[in-house]
């Protein structure tokens, strides 16, 4: 009897697999979607045209900027086989996205050069700057991480945990931006709004979905790679990018506020320039940026690999900041 009542034990243990509470996650969103927009009195009013016509063109941007970013993460991998620093790739790339951003400022008007009375005029307020220089910094340690992570790790044991970015950007909008909101004064429209239980719950599934792709290991519970470091029971590529989720929480905040003041290019460019001079700075002062490294980059193919990084990051950030302009965070990530 003890035997039956343990095998009906292991039998309902081995009914939770990881495969059936995510189908079960699953079909608890869609019945509470459902519940919400077609049976409650409140989803049958339909929401106002031009804020569907913003949702959808926002997620279609954000659709162009995940494309982009997955170019970037193959493309960086592919420049890891050549050696090249992470700090010093992402400062001289960053510096040549800079430099091009200011030219089409300049070309475009946006940024205006007749004299310095203009100039000082055509500047963004301060709101502006102290938004750009802190997620610059946040960006600069973000893509140097992210270049580790696919310099150490497979992408394909990295990538997946990119899906925690909407959970973090979810968690940042609950428990930090009413914070924020009384005792600065900083995101108190984000902290104004309410979140429907099939919306908690579809972010529950891409967090349980990315910790099932992670476990992409072998019977052994390792990569069957030797070379790769672990950390626990995940790679350390892998906490890298977790780290990075954690981070872009508070950058997306920080850009939504550096893009009403300023508008995407311009902060794109002077963006870019604060990151390439945090990224080059910190690597001299580390003693990093030698002449040895820098001749690395005299390389045909490494240039050719980093002018590819600067047009895929190109499209992934300029994409990824006009959703934010539209859109939640928490929508464009997911």
């Amino acid at each position: 009897m003890a035997d039956a009542k343990g095998s009906s034990m292991l039998s309902g243990f081995s009914f939770l697999s990881g495969n059936n509470v995510a189908v079960l996650l699953m079909a608890a969103t869609f019945a509470s979607f459902y519940q919400v927009k077609y049976l409650s009195p409140d989803g049958a009013a339909s929401a106002p045209a031009n804020q569907n016509s913003n949702y959808v063109m926002g997620l279609a941007v954000a659709g162009l900027a995940l494309i982009g970013n997955a170019f970037v993460g193959a493309l960086r991998k592919m420049l890891s086989q050549h050696n090249v620093g992470s700090a010093q790739q992402v400062g001289i790339a960053t510096l040549i996205q800079g430099i091009g951003a200011i030219a089409f400022c300049l070309h475009s008007g946006d940024l205006k050069m007749d004299g310095y009375r203009e100039f000082v005029d055509a500047l963004p307020p301060m709101a502006f700057w102290y938004a750009a220089i802190a997620a610059s910094m946040l960006n600069s340690v973000v893509k140097t991480l992210e270049t580790k992570a696919f310099a150490e790790s497979d992408i394909s044991l990295c990538a997946p945990f990119l899906a925690f970015d909407p959970v973090m950007q979810f968690l940042v909008g609950v428990g930090l931006m009413p914070l924020a909101c009384r005792f600065m004064g900083f995101g108190c429209d984000e902290a104004k709004s309410s979140y429907p239980a099939y919306h908690v719950m579809s972010v529950g599934c891409i967090a349980f979905g990315a910790f099932l792709l992670g476990k992409s290991t072998s019977p052994g519970g390792k990569s069957s790679q030797s070379n790769i470091k672990y950390l626990g029971p995940l790679p350390l590529g892998s906490w890298y990018i977790l780290l990075n989720c954690v981070i872009y929480g508070f950058t997306s905040r920080l850009d939504k506020v550096a893009i009403k003041s300023a508008g995407k290019t311009l902060y794109y460019a002077y963006g870019r320039l604060l990151m390439a001079g945090s990224t080059l700075g910190g690597s001299l002062a580390s003693g990093g940026l030698t002449w040895r490294e820098l001749k690395k980059f005299t390389n045909m193919r490494v240039m050719t690999l980093i002018m590819a990084i600067c047009f895929a990051d190109a499209v992934y950030m300029l994409s990824l900041y006009q959703a934010f302009a539209w859109i939640s965070s928490v929508y464009v990530t997911a």
